[in-house]
């Protein structure tokens, strides 16, 4: 199973889930190239073709010649590229509160990409703390919708390039390098999608609304018409109802691979 984060996390955001989904497959969870504690070669694409093309390099690198996709916010457009040009490499995919169609960029990441264009203010604002203002200026990342604070040290981790300055330059590289296009271009790949496909929303999603799940469910012909729902959650679901989100991806993968058995 190869997860996949988004902005401003990291391969520690699915963490919580690893101790549930892991007693019954084998969890990959990997830093976007330019994201979390990953040193991109010089050059490196960090748009959606070039995390794409790691994914499958990743895998190749493993030995593995598919997997299981679980994707969460831009990395859902960088796995949509993943299904425009690698689908072989892929049994089943659940798309998460992803980016998707023409819904980047939200709010509050449009701010921090004007931002990084320029790492010399991204490094001083980030010793200030200031570059963490405007995502909490729209869902305050050190709490859950309902449930209290998300593990400090998963924060932490996540704004480890901001708080620190180390990594810095990569993550301004990673986040204006993101751009929608690659999300329309993949609309064609979901319309004829035949592989088995799970869209799970978190209700109070306040940076991708419930509605471009829906929109997105009912663009998959595989997928359920409607998306799952995880009620009295947030964006970050993981950090809240971890067990929740695991089991229902597990409800999902497990019929997968049962599906697999019987073709079998």
């Amino acid at each position: 199973m190869l997860l996949v984060h988004g902005i401003p996390t990291s391969a520690r955001l699915w963490e919580p889930l690893l101790g549930t989904l892991g007693l019954r497959y084998d969890c990959i969870a990997v830093d976007l190239n330019g994201m979390g504690r990953s040193r991109p070669a010089p050059g490196a694409d960090l748009a959606s073709p070039g995390q794409a093309d790691m994914f499958a390099a990743l895998l190749d690198h493993l030995g593995i010649d598919a997997a299981l996709l679980v994707l969460h916010d831009q990395g859902g457009a960088h796995g949509q590229q993943f299904m425009v040009r690698h689908p072989e490499r892929i049994l089943a995919v659940a798309l998460c509160d992803v980016v998707c169609f023409d819904n980047w960029t939200v709010p509050a990441v449009a701010a921090m990409m004007q931002i990084a264009s320029r790492p010399r203010l991204a490094r001083w604002l980030g010793r200030t703390g200031a570059m963490k203002i405007p995502m909490q200026s729209v869902w305050p990342l050190p709490q859950t919708v309902r449930r209290g604070r998300i593990d400090t040290a998963l924060v932490d981790d996540w704004f480890y390039a901001l708080d620190t300055g180390d990594g810095l330059e990569a993550w301004c590289a990673y986040v204006t390098a993101q751009d929608p296009r690659w999300t329309r271009e993949a609309v064609p790949a979901l319309e004829r999608w035949d592989k088995p496909a799970m869209v799970l929303w978190a209700t109070d999603d306040r940076f991708l609304p419930v509605r471009w799940g829906a929109r997105l469910a009912a663009t998959i012909p595989t997928a359920e018409d409607r998306p799952t729902l995880l009620a009295d959650a947030g964006h970050f679901w993981q950090a809240e109802i971890p067990q929740t989100g695991a089991r229902e991806l597990l409800a999902f993968l497990d019929g997968v691979a049962s599906g697999r058995r019987g073709d079998t």
